[in-house]
């Protein structure tokens, strides 16, 4: 039997999930393995995004670091349109396949958040798994704010388990970030939004709501 071979080394947040787009996409489809290794929050959290956005009644999405597609199906099955947007082609790759099997009702691009220029394109802007890893996480909320009246979106809290995460990351030049409750507020703010909800998510973090300002009457 010949020797394994050597995985390329990746320095950077697009090379590291464009090498490891198949493992990312196990986690979702096998329940029971993924809550024995500590990823049951991913699925928890892609659940209650899909309830949130419809009880938004939303009719478009928008999926920012769409990944393999995961929100697809269950959006779609539902005649919810779809948009993905990813940076890694490995990930654009297996969405592509998934997004082929609705339609007129899914479809991804190869992107980066920084790309977006929409506005009001879309009822509902969703980023799961992607504040983690931005340095300016204000900018994003405020082009996801712009595409989309509503926002979900996910954010890692401090803790051991991000403490963990970040050695992990860190070792092939990926940073992560904590968000600790009073920073959501704050981060609205920034991005001329409010906070709409907050849903715990245990050692995990937390999914976000937001929703453009309301002004007051004079």
């Amino acid at each position: 039997m010949g020797a394994r071979p050597v995985p390329r080394p990746c320095t950077d947040f697009d090379s590291y999930f464009d090498q490891r787009a198949r493992r990312f996409a196990r986690f979702y489809r096998n329940e029971p393995i993924s809550r024995m290794l500590g990823r049951g929050p991913i699925l928890d959290r892609l659940r209650l995004t899909v309830d949130q956005i419809i009880g938004l009644r939303a009719r478009h999405v928008l999926d920012v670091g769409c990944g393999s597609g995961v929100l697809i199906p269950p959006l779609a099955e539902r005649g919810i349109r779809v948009t993905g947007l990813d940076p890694a082609p490995a990930m654009l790759q297996l969405a592509v396949k998934i997004a082929a099997r609705y339609p007129g009702l899914a479809e991804v691009q190869q992107g980066r958040w920084e790309d977006l220029r929409e506005e009001d394109a879309h009822d509902v802007a969703v980023a799961l798994g992607v504040f983690d890893y931005v340095d300016q996480p204000a900018v994003l909320l405020a082009h996801l704010g712009r595409a989309a009246p509503r926002v979900i979106a996910s954010f890692p809290g401090p803790g051991l388990r991000l403490e963990l995460r970040k050695v992990r990351y860190g070792a092939h030049g990926v940073q992560v970030r904590p968000y600790p409750f009073t920073d959501f507020g704050h981060l609205a703010a920034a991005a001329g939004l409010q906070v709409a909800e907050v849903v715990p998510l245990g050692r995990a973090g937390h999914l976000v709501q937001f929703r453009r300002e309301t002004r007051q009457p004079p």
